[in-house]
């Protein structure tokens, strides 16, 4: 009986998990995963996972591939009976480190790129000698919002930065 309360209770916790990693963008499976890895006290292999989960091998790989690019889940040197082993970073406030600059860091690489090819587009544009009047005015605009949005991006990248190398997280409190 206590057993069936306690598993109920992880399986509470596990749902939760990956509701809240949906919220940031992991899919909820992933999340499911992470949470059954979180609790369990040995590194798993991607079948044990595929069983626990009931999904696919190649689903598992996936949400597996995408949880240890968030450093959420790591694969270890060892191995068991020549397979892969896993295991969940156990530490929620590495967890969450981990996995918000993974994800801001993709943001900002995605949008810096984007805005660095677009800047000196317009800004060749508003020069050109033929370009209507209107045109030019519309892509000063878009300049000038782009600019903005550039020092935003350099902040965010001065936050991951922060956040990467920071003593706050070591508090633990």
């Amino acid at each position: 009986m206590e057993s069936e309360q306690r598993l109920r209770i992880r399986k509470n916790i596990i749902e939760a998990i990956a509701e809240t990693m949906d919220l940031y963008g992991a899919t909820h499976s992933s999340g499911q995963l992470y949470g059954i890895m979180f609790f369990e006290n040995r590194p798993m292999t991607l079948d044990e996972m595929k069983t626990q989960m009931n999904m696919s091998k190649s689903n598992m790989s996936y949400a597996v591939r995408s949880l240890m690019e968030s450093q959420m889940v790591k694969k270890l040197d060892e191995k068991q009976e020549r397979k892969e082993l896993y295991s969940a970073e156990g530490d929620f406030f590495l967890a969450f480190q981990n996995f918000f600059t993974h994800k801001l860091q993709r943001e900002v690489d995605v949008m810096t790129e984007a805005i660095n090819l677009a800047l000196p587009e317009l800004s060749e544009l508003i020069l050109e000698e033929n370009y209507p009047d209107e045109e030019r005015k519309l892509a000063l605009q878009d300049l000038h919002k782009l600019r903005h949005a550039k020092k935003y991006y350099e902040w965010l990248q001065q936050f991951v930065d922060f956040m990467q190398g920071s003593e706050f997280f070591k508090q633990k409190f």
